[in-house]
């Protein structure tokens, strides 16, 4: 890492240092400074935030970041992500619930595009969600952001496009045993040689009792919870890479594989994570889905805390799962 020392203001207005970017760390760490107290490199005359120094400290090259994450085996503590990532909603519950707001209304309405919808939500769902990403960091970090922050994600356009479509397809391909269940669950209840197939309306009304009656099939009911664990558990190992290539501007295969690799290394920190968000979102729904305006940029500012803690340089020691 580098040799850099920085000096620091302290909270009574005077100009300590120099320190390592590790003496910073630990002064953020034990209350002694905060994300807004001012640093400067020793030798130069720019002033910045630590937050911002420390959550964007500068590597000489991948791999140095790769073993800076990988060296230190940092765990997640889901515990704490709830609560800063709570505490955080909580300090900027105004642009987090806006800028969620215009995130799932740019979302609908490229769905919403005849014939062409899904391919325009997929093409832009990447950016969007990584600008999004950016925001909810850069309120962590620097305790600052503004709405345009959504739109950075554009400036990795083709690498986030491609974490989407390569995501989308790696679920699509691990749920196809639930689907094949499901499909045989249903085809159970069909007796296709009774069936008088010129008679369409007929066929029409067999196919629906058939439906109705598949739906408590127990092949259907398997194939569909299978659908539901595949789906989580490809979620828990193949999302990271999202933030961490928005956040980190790297490339896709970098972000993609050291993504994979810290998240199974996680793998049941982050399962508990995801499972107790879920649900949190799935009951934001029943008041005719109004919670969900609440809910949802709560759980993206608690995913963003679980990501500083997993990839962030300024980072403490995460402690162990127990």
């Amino acid at each position: 890492m580098s040799g850099k020392t920085y000096e620091m203001i302290g909270g009574d207005g005077e100009q300590y240092g120099p320190f390592t970017i590790e003496q910073l760390q630990d002064n953020l760490s034990h209350g002694r400074a905060n994300a807004q107290s001012q640093i400067r490199e020793t030798g130069t005359e720019t002033w910045q935030p630590l937050g911002q120094v420390l959550g964007n400290q500068s590597i000489e090259n991948f791999a140095e970041y790769r073993e800076a994450i990988l060296t230190g085996n940092r765990r997640l503590d889901v515990g704490l992500a709830f609560s800063q990532g709570s505490e955080l909603f909580k300090a900027h519950m105004g642009i987090l619930i806006g800028s969620f707001l215009l995130f799932m209304l740019l979302i609908v309405a490229t769905a919403s595009v005849p014939l062409i919808g899904s391919c325009v939500q997929i093409t832009l769902q990447g950016p969007l969600t990584g600008g999004l990403f950016i925001l909810i960091l850069n309120l962590i970090r620097t305790e600052t952001a503004s709405i345009g922050d959504l739109f950075e994600g554009f400036k990795s356009f083709g690498g986030l496009f491609l974490i989407v479509l390569v995501q989308t397809l790696i679920v699509s391909l691990v749920v196809l045993p639930g689907v094949a269940l499901m499909i045989g669950g249903f085809a159970m209840e069909v007796d296709f040689r009774a069936l008088d197939w010129q008679d369409e309306e007929a066929v029409i009304l067999a196919l629906l009792e058939a439906l109705t009656a598949g739906l408590q099939n127990p092949l259907t009911i398997l194939g569909f919870l299978l659908i539901i664990i595949l789906s989580i558990i490809s979620y828990v190992l193949i999302f990271f890479p999202l933030p961490l290539l928005a956040d980190r501007k790297l490339g896709f295969g970098e972000a993609f594989g050291l993504g994979f690799q810290v998240s199974k290394r996680n793998f049941f920190p982050i399962l508990k994570l995801i499972i107790i968000g879920s649900l949190v979102m799935v009951v934001s729904l029943i008041p005719c889905g109004l919670g969900l305006i609440f809910a949802g940029p709560w759980f993206y500012a608690v995913m963003a805390q679980a990501y500083e803690q997993m990839f962030s340089l300024s980072s403490v020691a995460l402690q162990s799962e127990e």
